[in-house]
Parts: structure tokens; C-alpha cells; sequence
């Protein structure tokens, strides 16, 4: 009763609910089940394999190069063009006109702010 006076009656009520719940786990076995997982070699083993694959998950999503990145060595990507090899892509001081005014405007316009 004093205790319940000096800490009020919630924190009595969670206390008596903490006991009663340690005594009900203990009376199903879960306790037991507990103490055994805990002190149990092979689960431990597996509790270090699943951190290894988990290590192993992390290190393989910081490696990986992302598709869009212009690293320089990135997969897919090549040195200068060897002799004979043709270009497809228009040159950067080739303007190609598109045959409409507006669009050629907007892209003069692209062009003088740094962006093609």
C-alpha cells in the first residue's frame, strides 16, 4: 500500500502485470524454450551465419555500380574510339535544325544557359 501511495497506482499495476506475465510464460514454457535457444551451440552458429549474410547483403549493395553513373572505368565504358570506327552521334559544334522556329529558339536558348 505505501508503495503504491509513493509511486501511484499505474506504476503498482504495471508491476503486478510484469510479475504475472514472467509467471504465465513460465507456466506454458516459453521460459524454458528461451533459456534452451540461449544457451543452445547451434543456434548461436546460426544466429552468426544469418550477421555473415547480412554482412555479406551490405557490402554487395555499397559496391555496386549504379547503371547510370559516369564514373570514369565504369563497366560498359571504353577509351578513345581505335582508327576506322564511325560516329554516329552529331558533333557538339554541328547545330542540326529541327525545321521548326520555336524549337530551334528553345534549343539556342538550351545551348546559351549550358544545357543540351
Amino acid at each position: 500500500m505505501r508503495q503504491a501511495r509513493a509511486k501511484g497506482w499505474a506504476a503498482s499495476l504495471q508491476m503486478a502485470a510484469g510479475g504475472f506475465l514472467l509467471m504465465g510464460a513460465s507456466a506454458i514454457g516459453i521460459v524454458g524454450f528461451v533459456v534452451g535457444l540461449v544457451l543452445s551451440p547451434m543456434a548461436w552458429i546460426g544466429v552468426g551465419m544469418l550477421a555473415v549474410a547480412g554482412l555479406l547483403f551490405v557490402a554487395g549493395q555499397k559496391l555496386e555500380v549504379p547503371k547510370n553513373s559516369a564514373k570514369p572505368g565504369a563497366v560498359g565504358e571504353s577509351g578513345p574510339a581505335p582508327k576506322g570506327a564511325v560516329d554516329a552521334g552529331p558533333k557538339k559544334g554541328k547545330k542540326q535544325a529541327s525545321g521548326d522556329p520555336e524549337l530551334d529558339d528553345i534549343e539556342a536558348i538550351l545551348r546559351r544557359h549550358g544545357i543540351q
